[in-house]
């Protein structure tokens, strides 16, 4: 199996940059928050530490145990010069739309990480971020992004970034689940499971649904 690796980033590294990594995990959930993670490598690891980084594991978090993103977690919160995990609420989802909730995480990340960071450059899973309404952080990060299509795959600080954003995002449906018990969150992490669909299906929905992902399931469901 191929691993992620520190292609992109060393060649940024080269020309003066510090890599921001990020990723979003739930974009297609029925229920909960969409979470988006950011996470910096530091570029003055030594080879020692660069061995260490590319052999630990680190890969596109949907590839990974639960167990092994926990623990992934763990080291890349102790290598990572900085990280970051955002996340957008299910209101502002049923406003807005999935994918406008999605880039406003991302711009949220970005502009938390950019933050006194010296040239700063964003590595995206997919596409580049539109639309930064700060002008500080829209000269700052002019041309200094790229999206990569499968990012998570190919770069370690993208596929680093959906770990933690992962991680995190598991951890509050799980507390989440406690309260709404008839729709399996602690299993399903608000995914459109078949178990999901029919407890939808039967009870309705929550404040925690997606109202648009949700009306897929059947016309008769009350909004």
């Amino acid at each position: 199996m191929k691993f992620p690796d520190l292609t992109y980033e060393e060649s940024l590294w080269k020309k003066g940059f510090n890599v921001i990594g990020i990723d979003e995990v739930g974009r297609g959930a029925f229920a909960g928050p969409v979470a988006v993670g950011g996470v910096i490598f530091p570029s003055t690891l030594n080879p020692s530490e660069r061995e260490h980084l590319l052999s630990c594991g680190i890969n596109d978090s949907k590839k990974l145990s639960a167990k092994k993103r926990e623990e992934l977690a763990l080291q890349i919160k102790n290598i990572a010069s900085s990280y970051s995990v955002s996340f957008i609420d299910v209101a502002t989802i049923n406003e807005i739309g999935i994918g406008k909730a999605t880039f406003l995480g991302m711009r949220k990340v970005a502009a938390k990480l950019s933050k006194s960071l010296k040239n700063p450059y964003l590595l995206i899973d997919g596409f580049e971020i539109p639309g930064f309404d700060n002008p500080t952080l829209t000269k700052v990060l002019s041309g200094k992004q790229k999206g990569i299509i499968r990012g998570d795959c190919l770069s370690i600080s993208i596929a680093a970034a959906s770990i933690i954003a992962k991680v995190e995002r598991d951890t509050l449906m799980l507390e989440l689940s406690s309260k709404h018990p008839l729709y399996a969150w602690e299993n399903n992490k608000g995914y459109g499971t078949l178990i999901h669909r029919r407890a939808i299906s039967r009870y309705g929905i929550t404040e925690l649904h997606r109202k648009v992902f949700c009306r897929k399931i059947g016309a008769h469901l009350l909004f």
